[in-house]
C-alpha cells in the first residue's frame, strides 16, 4: 500500500524495556488491526534508562518487579516478574533501540512483529536485551551476518539514527511511556498518554479521522 493512500499516520512512542508498552502493546495489535487499513503505523523509541550503565540495586529490582505486577493486574499481560541473570546485564535500552533501526532499514518496513518478539524475550523469557548474540536474534531476517550486524549496531548511521528518534520523543513533551500520536497531516497530536484499551483507542481515533 503506497503512503499516499493512508489517512495518516499514528506513532506508538515507546521502548523496548518498557513495562507499561509490554502491556498495551495487544491494544495497539488490535488497534493496527482494526485501522491498519486506513493509518501507516509507525514505532517510535524513546528510549529508557539510557544515561546509566550501572547494574541495578536490590532496592531497584524490587521496585521494576513491584511494577511489572501492578502492569500485568492492569493489562492481563504475561510477565516472568524475573530479569536475566547474566553478569553483563545492565537495565538499559539503547543497543534494543538501536536493532530496531536495523530492522527498519534491512527488513524494509516498520519491525513490529520485531518489537513485539523483542519484548516478549525480555518480560516472558528474560533474555538480555543488551546482548549481542540476542539482539542479533531477535533483528528479524535482515540479511546480515553476525559481523556485519556488530558492526552496523556500532556504527554512527545507527547511533544516530536512534539518538535522534529519542531527541523527538523528547521534544513531544510527553511524561509516560507508552504514548500514542496521530498526525494527519498537521504534525502529530497526542491521542494518549499510558495505558489505554483498543476499545478507548478504536473510537477516539476514528472520530479524528472523521473530522481532520
Amino acid at each position: 500500500m503506497n503512503s499516499d493512500d493512508y489517512e495518516g499516520t499514528l506513532l506508538f512512542m515507546t521502548d523496548p524495556i518498557c513495562s507499561w508498552c509490554w502491556g498495551t502493546l495487544p491494544e495497539v495489535m488490535k488497534l493496527k488491526s482494526a485501522l491498519g487499513e486506513r493509518l501507516y503505523f509507525k514505532l517510535r523509541c524513546a528510549g529508557l534508562q539510557v544515561g546509566s550503565m550501572k547494574p541495578l540495586t536490590e532496592h531497584h529490582i524490587k521496585d521494576l518487579v513491584r511494577l511489572w505486577r501492578s502492569v500485568a493486574e492492569t493489562t492481563g499481560q504475561e510477565f516472568t516478574f524475573s530479569l536475566p541473570t547474566d553478569r553483563t546485564f545492565i537495565y538499559h535500552s539503547e543497543l534494543a533501540c538501536r536493532t530496531l533501526q536495523i530492522s527498519r532499514k534491512y527488513l524494509g518496513r516498520e519491525p513490529w512483529e520485531e518489537f513485539r518478539d523483542m519484548q516478549r524475550a525480555f518480560y516472558i523469557d528474560c533474555r538480555n536485551l543488551g546482548d549481542l548474540d540476542v539482539l542479533y536474534d531477535l533483528a528479524g531476517n535482515t540479511g546480515l551476518s553476525r559481523n556485519e550486524f556488530d558492526a552496523a549496531i556500532r556504527s554512527e548511521e545507527f547511533t544516530g539514527l536512534t539518538r535522534s528518534e529519542f531527541n523527538w520523543c523528547g521534544e513531544r513533551g510527553t511524561q509516560a511511556l507508552p504514548a500514542i500520536f496521530l498526525d494527519t497531516g498537521n504534525g502529530p497530536t497526542l491521542v494518549c498518554g499510558g495505558y489505554a484499551t483498543a476499545e478507548y483507542l478504536i473510537p477516539e481515533i476514528t472520530s479524528r479521522l472523521k473530522t481532520h
